[in-house]
């Protein structure tokens, strides 16, 4: 179940922030003097310690931050995009304080941490230096984002301030800055210990014409337990120096194996294509992920699926019964990079109320939902989508034009770090 979505997520964080503002302004009254540009200051400077605390919390990956948000894929997008926001909110913090003339120490560590904080956010966030840098530096790098952290906090115990003297702020601020710097500890130092590895070894590979592969694993010891839809981080030997990889599952959650189906979108994927080779051994660490058809509201369901978006409803259609009315709608470039063609065929023979579609642009022309749907035919249907961006944007457009809830539609983000 989503609870927080982007939409709602920043407003709640907003709100909270300020009504605890607010009542401790109301119920002030100290002697501290202070300017609007100081409470201004504060605020901002305050907002941002709890930002980041939550953000640091999202990056342990815990399953119940994770069901919140509705998925891994979903969280990491929010994490991002808070951290962008939490840096531009520390700059004004730094252009609106006032200067104090008394030197403390807490002067260099506040100066020292936003400039290191700038630097590590536009690294992580930034697609230029996402692309300049590899993996295993970026997320190197990424980690000392606790040290930078611990910095600012240091800062804002070593200078005099306004929230130190209002009780209901400085216990909010202070907890979250605790709970930040534990999850940050935890994700940096602790996280491997704790969340054991599987062990695989590479058994078959199936290259495709189109850039896209099949790789097949067998487990050593314990196999991985998934829902259908869901996604795991994946480690080659001697493969990007062994680097995490968010790969979906286009396999059955029966199977013994894991099977995974893999396009050569990036650095990583296209040196897979070339380097990957049978025999290698795979460290697998999820499941993640909470794109489920059989957690949706209706049983009448519209699956749109674009390219290699195919994957999670490979691993869907095993499990559909007589009780689900599906139509999948897979949108190719060409026919022949339709490499799961006579497997969806075959499945969808055996089962009269699953209905595939296949739609391909060079011979068809852009798919759209007009071509298929009136608005009626829509009415009580849930919409699953996986794909490109741009294609799920314009579906959802499409959709939401003949009528369809918002909250009808379900969808995996296609590609996130």
């Amino acid at each position: 179940m989503r609870i927080l979505k982007q939409e709602i997520y920043f407003p709640i964080i907003i709100a909270i922030h300020f009504i605890f503002w607010l009542i401790d302004m109301y119920l002030y009254n100290g002697s501290y003097e202070y300017s609007s540009k100081h409470i201004a200051g504060e605020v901002f400077s305050s907002w941002v310690v709890t930002v980041f605390a939550a953000n640091f919390l999202m990056a342990t990956r815990a399953r119940w931050v994770e069901k919140i948000f509705g998925g891994l894929d979903k969280m990491y997008l929010i994490h991002r995009r808070s951290g962008v926001i939490a840096i531009v909110l520390l700059l004004f913090h730094f252009i609106v304080v006032p200067r104090d003339p008394i030197y403390t120490i807490g002067k260099p560590l506040g100066f020292y941490s936003l400039v290191l904080i700038l630097i590590g956010v536009i690294i992580a966030a930034s697609p230029l230096f996402k692309r300049k840098f590899k993996y295993h530096k970026w997320v190197i790098f990424h980690k000392l984002m606790g040290f930078f952290y611990l910095m600012g906090i240091a800062h804002s115990l070593n200078v005099p301030t306004l929230t130190s003297q209002l009780p209901i702020v400085r216990t909010y601020v202070y907890l979250m800055a605790l709970i930040g710097i534990v999850a940050w500890f935890y994700r940096a130092f602790l996280y491997n210990i704790f969340n054991k590895k599987l062990n695989y070894d590479v058994v078959a590979i199936k290259r495709f014409k189109n850039d896209m592969m099949e790789i097949l694993l067998k487990p050593l010891n314990k196999k991985l337990v998934f829902e259908a839809g869901q996604f795991a981080f994946i480690s080659f030997e001697n493969i990007n120096k062994n680097e995490p990889h968010p790969f979906t599952i286009s396999g059955y959650s029966s199977d013994d194996n894991l099977r995974l189906t893999v396009k050569a979108l990036g650095d990583y994927t296209a040196d897979l294509q070339t380097s990957l080779k049978e025999g290698t051994s795979a460290k697998v660490e999820g499941p993640f992920g909470c794109f489920n058809f059989k957690k949706v509201k209706y049983k009448k369901q519209l699956w749109l699926a674009g390219g290699i978006g195919i994957t999670p409803f490979l691993s869907f259609l095993k499990e559909v019964d007589n009780e689900y009315d599906v139509t999948l709608v897979w949108s190719v470039k060409t026919i022949g990079q339709a490499s799961y063609k006579e497997e969806i065929e075959n499945i969808a023979a055996k089962k009269p109320t699953l209905n595939f579609v296949l739609s391909d642009t060079e011979n068809q022309g852009l798919f759209s939902i007009d071509k298929m749907y009136k608005s009626v035919e829509l009415k009580n249907t849930s919409i699953l989508i996986c794909g490109p961006e741009a294609m799920r944007e314009s579906y959802i457009k499409q959709l939401l034009q003949k009528g369809v809830s918002i909250n009808d539609i379900h969808f995996e983000e296609f590609s996130f770090r």
